[in-house]
């Protein structure tokens, strides 16, 4: 870390810190460039002696990042790396440069039909890929779903995800009170992925019409659960038959009876437009027993990321875990860990040859440039007697931003 006059940071590692892009509770999101291919990203801050006043959010902060960890796909927000010095921990994240979904439907007021779709489509296929890796959000909404340079979809903050385990329910009430399904704000035990889609219902129905389908102008939490919890949602006829079916069905009010993934993949609403190209590989389901062979000398790094996941209560447990005969979550988590690390390893590697590729390029269009206002000046020099320098000066400019 590298501070400048003012006591600002300057540099995090191999990255330049510019403008700040939000300012949470524990602490800032900063936009930063890295110093050899300029790729930008954010750094997510988070002040160190908070953790002594709240051990809890030591370990919320750790399973975050375990769970970003595991996870890669092209609507999921993706964390490169974690540094840290003795007084501040960054988390360096993908930038999604066009900010939140929910200032983008503030600005449009609400969104026509088949760009709805379309983000929905992106949002479903975000959500299927946490599912089949049994990671429940827990908070979606509208300001954790941010939009990338060409308005896909980056499903953001894990900061309250869970792992969903075999046979168990969830307990902790999280998230957002508008976007809560009737089980959670009813304090009941909850299948988290049940939850997951219920918010999606709020998001679409938010989309489509501009507003929540539950809200209380006085801010009245009793009465806002009161009607999460017995009021069936009211859409507007403005929304087609088909997507008024979707949303109802998304917006259940008991889980049982809740849409599944695998049935809005199937609705017609869904379907009446072509799935982008990024949604089109199938996600296969987490399967423990498909990952037979034992691992006997665990990768440090590795279990590092997944001891703060609470699956096991100490690293002995688990190693003996993952070097045991017997099936396990534990060891499916570790391969996913170590195959995600070879991915973005290969992402990394990709965009430091397209920088080195793309410097290429613009060099030799310098030289060429070079060698045309080579010609030109000496044709200009007999004619008007003039030296055209303006060819010669642009090699200098991308020379001195791309080394």
């Amino acid at each position: 870390m590298e501070k400048n006059i003012d006591g600002k940071l300057k540099f995090v590692g191999s990255y330049i810190i510019d403008k700040t892009l939000g300012i949470g509770a524990t602490g800032k999101v900063k936009l930063a460039r890295h110093s050899k291919n300029g790729e930008k990203v954010g750094i997510k801050i988070i002040r160190k002696d908070l953790f002594y006043d709240k051990p809890s959010l030591r370990i919320k902060i750790q399973r975050e990042i375990s769970v970003m960890k595991l996870m890669f796909h092209p609507h999921i927000i993706k964390i490169f790396e974690v540094l840290e010095d003795s007084k501040y921990l960054f988390l360096i994240i993908e930038y999604a440069s066009h900010g939140e979904l929910f200032n983008y439907l503030v600005e449009k007021r609400r969104i026509q039909n088949r760009e709805a779709l379309r983000f929905f489509q992106q949002i479903v296929s975000g959500i299927e890929y946490c599912h089949k890796h049994r990671i429940c959000h827990r908070d979606l909404k509208l300001e954790n779903i941010l939009l990338d340079e060409n308005h896909d979809i980056k499903i953001a903050d894990f900061g309250m995800a869970s792992l969903s385990v075999p046979n168990a329910m969830l307990k902790t009430f999280c998230g957002s009170p508008h976007y809560a399904s009737p089980e959670v704000v009813s304090n009941e035990p909850y299948n988290g992925m049940k939850a997951d889609i219920w918010s999606c219902g709020v998001i679409l129905y938010s989309l489509l019409t501009g507003k929540l389908p539950f809200d209380e102008e006085n801010d009245n939490i009793r009465k806002l659960f009161n009607k999460i919890r017995f009021e069936p949602v009211k859409i507007p006829k403005i929304i087609s038959a088909n997507c008024r079916d979707l949303i109802q069905s998304l917006l259940t009010i008991e889980p049982v009876k809740r849409i599944s993934i695998e049935k809005i993949k199937n609705h017609p609403w869904y379907k009446s437009s072509a799935l982008p190209e990024t949604c089109r590989t199938p996600i296969q389901d987490v399967n423990m027993a498909s990952v037979r062979n034992q691992i006997f000398n665990p990768d440090p790094e590795i279990l590092n990321f997944l001891l703060p996941l609470q699956l096991v209560k100490d690293q002995k447990t688990l190693t003996n875990v993952l070097s045991s005969k017997k099936p396990s979550l534990v060891r499916v988590l570790y391969r996913q860990l170590e195959w995600r690390r070879i991915k973005m390893d290969s992402l990394r590697d990709d965009k430091i040859h397209e920088a080195i590729e793309r410097r290429k390029r613009i060099l030799k269009q310098g030289k060429k440039e070079n060698h045309e206002g080579l010609k030109n000046w000496k044709k200009n020099k007999n004619s008007r007697g003039f030296f055209g320098v303006k060819p010669f000066s642009r090699i200098g400019i991308y020379v001195n931003f791309y080394f």
